[in-house]
This record gives structure tokens, C-alpha cells and sequence, in this order.
């Protein structure tokens, strides 16, 4: 491609060939409706339900196609970072491979764009998802607002559009738990909503399960807040004040009543207790220090198997 693209699409891939034909030919209609050029980049995250032989099979056909294959599967977020340096185009975009964001939806994330934004995030008046999902994506949303500060109701999704200046900032990022939303508003807060379709999901079942939104809401609060540190000290603070309280009130009635007989049972609730405040609190520090050893280390965000590109295509930014 000896000019760039206006579009970059980036699909992160896993355990969904059943959808990428029909993805891949509502994606190419939409762009040309809009009579922009563009070219889609898929990330196959180590799918194994031959995902991989589907992109290869379109790509034949379609020299506007990247396809880059991993080593292993490093999640949606590292997928996204993967395929973030191989974008050339003037706007990227990010959209789930499940058909759930319909493709025809980009148009109204690029005219809000338009109005001078850095980032456009798509938002849903209904999800059609499971009940379990739509209240892990409540409390993500509530969570990730108390954590970057959003005085607003913004709301985060993982389909947006975002200016390639914001794109090659995101590229510097070396974190090995990414979330590109929070990175996103860490960079720029011109960011904004605009409310899309959201279908529901038509093959397969949802790779986003309870434990990776648990899994995600973990990452926010150990990588991009010190909430847990605080809630520690706060807890150190009230039992240090109840365990001092209670001493002075042994002390006191001895004073009073003379010996009184130790309680075995609340010995042993109180030697219970203090060992499970200790064990929280280690487990807690033993994740930071895990993490912060990962970043000293510097740990790969992903490994890259083969690429699969137009043969005219340099290389990605390092």
C-alpha cells in the first residue's frame, strides 16, 4: 500500500471464524459507503478453532488485509496494543470480531470524532447481553469513574475511534496489564460518547466471562489505583484503635475486679482475625511487588508468531 489508509481497523481474534467472513464484508461495505480507504488488521490471540485458516482464506482475496498471529493467548488488551503498531491509518478504530458492534455504527463514531475530539467511545442504550455481563460492565464503569477521576457519566466500551497522535502515544506504553481505556484518558481527557446499536451476540458464546470481568476489575484497582494500599491503612488504623480500646478496657476492669479469667473462644477469634488481616494484607503486597517486578523486567506485552501482509507493507513501528 503505497499510500496510507484513512481507516486503521484493529479485530482482536480468538474462537471466532464464524463470524469473520460476514465481519469482514459488512466492514468493507460500510467503508465503502463512506468512500474512505482503509485496511483491517486482525490480532488472532492463539485462537484454536481454526480462526486463523478463515483470515487467511479472506486475506487472498483483499490486499487491504493484515493478519498477525501470536504465539499464545495474551488477552483482548495486549491483542489491541499488538495491532496498534501496525496502523497507518489517520484514525484507528477498535471492534470486538462478534458482530455484536455492527460495523455500519462506524459512521457515527467518526462524525463525533469530527467535532474535535481525540477519542470516541461507543455507548449502548440497551446491551443485548447476559444479565451476569451487563452488571460486570455496571460496576467496570463505576469503578473505572472513581479511579480516573470522570466527573461525567463517559462511558468505556472497546468499540471507539481514536486519533493515530493518541495511537502512537498508546505505542510507548510497555505496561504488561493494559487497559487501553484508562490509557486513553491518561493521555487526553477530549474524549466522548455517542450512542450505537448493540446486537446480540449471534454465534458462539461470549470469550468475555465473570472471571475475566472480575480478572479486569482487578488490574484497575492494582495497576492504575492505590485504593487497596489505602483500604490497608484505613483497616491498620481502626484495628489498631479497637485492639489499643480493648487493652485499656482488660486493663481497667483488672484494676477494678481483680484477675478475670481469660476467654478461650475469644482468644482464639481475635488470634483468627489478626491472622487473616495479615495474610490480606501480604496477599496484597505480594501483588504489587509481583507487578512491579514485571515492569522492572519488562515482560513482553505479546510475542508475534507470523504476519501476514501485503507484501508491499513495511515493517510496524518498533
Amino acid at each position: 500500500m503505497a499510500n496510507n489508509p484513512f481507516f486503521s481497523v484493529v479485530i482482536p481474534v480468538f474462537n471466532s471464524k464464524e463470524s469473520l467472513v460476514e465481519l469482514h464484508r459488512t466492514l468493507c461495505e460500510t467503508f465503502r459507503l463512506m468512500d474512505k480507504t482503509f485496511e483491517l488488521i486482525f490480532v488472532n490471540d492463539c485462537s484454536h478453532d481454526g480462526s486463523l485458516a478463515v483470515l487467511q482464506e479472506i486475506k487472498k482475496n483483499d490486499q487491504r488485509i493484515v493478519v498477525i498471529d501470536l504465539y499464545r493467548n495474551f488477552g483482548q488488551q495486549n491483542a489491541l496494543l499488538c495491532g496498534f503498531n501496525y496502523c497507518k491509518g489517520e484514525y484507528v478504530i477498535t471492534i470486538d470480531d462478534d458482530l455484536q458492534n455492527p460495523p455500519q455504527e462506524i459512521a457515527k463514531l467518526y462524525q463525533k470524532i469530527c467535532e474535535g475530539y481525540d477519542a470516541v467511545f461507543a455507548s449502548y442504550g440497551k446491551k443485548k447481553d447476559k444479565i451476569y455481563k451487563n452488571l460486570g460492565s455496571f460496576l467496570i464503569r463505576k469503578l473505572t469513574q472513581k479511579i480516573f477521576n470522570i466527573k461525567n457519566d463517559l462511558r468505556f466500551s472497546s468499540f471507539r475511534i481514536i486519533r493515530q497522535a493518541i495511537v502512537e502515544e498508546l505505542r510507548l506504553k510497555k505496561t504488561p496489564y493494559p487497559y487501553i481505556s484508562g490509557m486513553i484518558l491518561n493521555i487526553t481527557r477530549q474524549v466522548a460518547n455517542v450512542e450505537v446499536e448493540h446486537q446480540k451476540r449471534r454465534f458462539g458464546r461470549s470469550n468475555y466471562t465473570f472471571r475475566k470481568l472480575v480478572k479486569l476489575a482487578f488490574n484497575l484497582l492494582i495497576n492504575y489505583s492505590t485504593y487497596p494500599l489505602k483500604i490497608i491503612s484505613f483497616g491498620g488504623i481502626v484495628i489498631s484503635i479497637a485492639a489499643f480500646s480493648m487493652g485499656i478496657f482488660v486493663f481497667i476492669r483488672k484494676l477494678m475486679m481483680g484477675s478475670v479469667r481469660t476467654g478461650w473462644t475469644s482468644t482464639v477469634m481475635l488470634i483468627s482475625f489478626f491472622a487473616s488481616m495479615f495474610f490480606l494484607i501480604a496477599f496484597i503486597f505480594g501483588e504489587y511487588l509481583k507487578r512491579i517486578l514485571a515492569e522492572v523486567e519488562k515482560n513482553k506485552q505479546y510475542s508475534v508468531k507470523t504476519v501476514y501482509r501485503p507484501e508491499s507493507a513495511d515493517d510496524p513501528k518498533p
